[in-house]
């Protein structure tokens, strides 16, 4: 997408696209649960989005050949994706973290030992 406003380029991106999905001021996942490292983070979510996704539309996209971001529907709701080689982030509203979290959370792995 090429776009005029600010926040969709370095080193304010992603606000742009956060903003323009209503999610400015949403929370991370990561915040959630805090005590999970990113890679279980990561291992989780998938299999969760897809126990509690009954609707999905896509919304913005940006990729690059590492990765990407991009915001979507599910449920109706607002949810922002970003996954690349280095990181994972998900960043979406109480209602629709709220679904997330209890379905990740049988999902974790105890830890070995």
């Amino acid at each position: 997408m090429q776009s005029d406003d600010p926040e969709d380029h370095y080193p304010l991106y992603p606000r742009g696209m956060l903003r323009r999905a209503g999610l400015l001021d949403a929370q991370s996942l990561a915040a959630r649960l805090p005590d999970w490292a990113e890679e279980e983070l990561q291992a989780a979510f998938w299999p969760a989005y897809g126990s509690i996704r009954r609707t999905e539309i896509d919304g913005e996209r940006s990729f690059s050949i590492d990765g990407g971001e991009r915001t979507l529907q599910v449920n109706g709701l607002p949810i922002f994706i970003s996954e690349d080689r280095w990181s994972f982030d998900v960043v979406a509203g109480p209602k629709l973290l709220d679904q997330l979290v209890a379905a990740m959370r049988p999902l974790r792995k105890p830890p070995p030992g």
